[in-house]
């Protein structure tokens, strides 16, 4: 069985991991032949499997598939001016005219069992987008699967453009049940078409990573927050917050380690000068192995507005880390409250009570650790879910 999956980078991220744990997973099933076209590169390439065969769109594509960050980055002025252009071109004649006319010299020769979208496209984004047009328009396979990857309805997706995108798919996977239900309220008519399908973790790779090396110091109580830098989805910037409200608590025993880069990094960094709780808290930067960290950390910190089926979280429960987590739609399904983590509201306030009573509280940490080391994280759900789907041809 042939299948291809259409991805718009391999920069780190979260869908870029789940595809890169995906990838992991099938290609070691000898029925499934796994190509891999990618709009653009990134660190993670390197860890796609050998026997995955991969290409890359031509330049243009790579530079309006790369986060304009990640360019001026390059230093290469010539890069930075050509996507500079593209970014007015794109204002002036619309997404879908632009990567139209792109993606046509990517036309895909040949023939799929399985044509894979796999990043969803991000509302009110002129370049997040591109693998749902380019498997609908210019692949030829006998089915297409489309993937979502966060809450659609939070997300604020366009109606109107979802029911035209994913028209000729006859698959569309979420990555979660709560996801899935949102999907269908959001799309009732595709109902038929929406199942899902929970991320894969490679999780001995994960438990052998993370002891790798030895991160820091242990202080008497080591908080951790990883992901993206980027404030309106992700909320890193209640993290200062909840530090000045904890040591307001006389709450001083804590190290709070913040991983991951992002449009956000500085200001947050001011933000936690401006509170004066710089002492307490500590952004890290970006990590290429992060497992030590959270391993060694007695509690894992989700402070998301919304979010699909967080990697993070999973990571997490595999190195025996205990998650507080704020309530987006799925969190259930991955927290089983009071046992391996504790769910809470969204709010400064609702977050600081919970992160209180845990660091006040020494037993119902030990019993969520207790309760995720007889737990283990496995991807059988995940496995099972896949092979029904794949193998329905």
């Amino acid at each position: 069985m042939k299948i291809l999956f259409v991805a718009q980078n391999f920069q780190m991220g979260g869908i870029q991991k789940a595809l890169i744990n995906m990838l992991k997973e099938i290609s070691l099933y000898e029925q499934y032949k796994i190509d891999v076209f990618t709009f653009s590169g990134g660190e993670l390439m390197n860890d796609i499997p050998s026997n995955v065969k991969v290409n890359t769109g031509n330049l243009l594509l790579q530079l309006i598939a790369t986060p304009f960050a990640e360019v001026k980055k390059g230093s290469n002025i010539w890069h930075i001016i050509l996507r500079i252009l593209c970014m007015i071109v794109v204002r002036l004649i619309g997404s879908h005219n632009f990567y139209s006319m792109l993606l046509k010299k990517h036309r895909i020769n040949g023939h799929y069992d399985i044509a894979i979208s796999y990043f969803n496209d991000v509302p009110n984004q002129y370049f997040n987008r591109g693998t749902n047009l380019f498997v609908d328009h210019f692949v030829v396979a006998d089915r297409k699967f489309a993937w979502i990857h966060t809450d659609p309805i939070k997300a604020n997706f366009n109606y109107e453009a979802c029911v035209k995108t994913y028209k000729n798919f006859d698959r569309l996977f979420c990555v979660s049940v709560a996801c899935k239900e949102n999907l269908i309220n959001f799309l009732p008519e595709y109902q038929h078409k929406i199942q899902v399908i929970y991320n894969f973790f490679p999780i001995e790779e994960i438990k052998e990573l993370a002891c790798q090396y030895t991160p820091f110091l242990k202080s008497e109580l080591d908080l951790i927050s990883v992901g993206r830098i980027e404030n309106s989805t992700k909320r890193f910037d209640l993290i200062p917050h909840l530090c000045k409200l904890l040591k307001e608590a006389s709450i001083n025993n804590f190290r709070w380690r913040i991983l991951g880069d992002g449009p956000d990094l500085l200001a947050n960094q001011q933000l936690a000068l401006q509170l004066g709780v710089e002492d307490v808290v500590e952004f890290v930067g970006e990590i290429k192995n992060p497992y030590p960290y959270i391993k060694c950390s007695d509690v894992f910190i989700l402070t998301s507005a919304y979010e699909g089926y967080p990697m993070v979280i999973g990571e997490a429960l595999i190195v025996q880390t205990p998650v507080i987590t704020t309530d987006f739609a799925a969190a259930g399904e991955q927290i089983c409250n009071g046992h391996n983590g504790l769910i809470t509201g969204f709010n400064v306030e609702d977050i600081f009570q919970v992160i209180a009573n845990v660091m006040k509280n020494t037993e119902l940490l030990n019993n969520m650790k207790n309760y995720i080391e007889e737990n283990h994280y496995t991807n059988e759900k995940a496995q099972e879910q896949l092979e029904l789907e794949f193998d329905a041809i």
